[in-house]
């Protein structure tokens, strides 16, 4: 099996899951990546949304 295969694989076995446990398994997904530092580099960037409204914000 190649790693396009396998990826199928697993995307095909959590779209199967019942919402409630593909929901915990995506969090669970999440709190790794962040543990890991995979967004660290966001820190230093810029905010362009506000949280409020959703629309743009110009950089000063």
């Amino acid at each position: 099996m190649n790693n396009l295969q396998l990826t199928e694989h697993l995307l095909g076995a959590i779209r199967s899951l019942p919402a409630d446990d593909r929901q915990w398994l995506l969090s669970q997904l999440d709190q790794l990546a962040m543990a890991g530092g995979t967004f660290a580099d966001l820190a230093t960037e810029p905010d362009l949304y506000s949280f409020n409204d959703g629309e743009p914000i110009r950089p000063r």
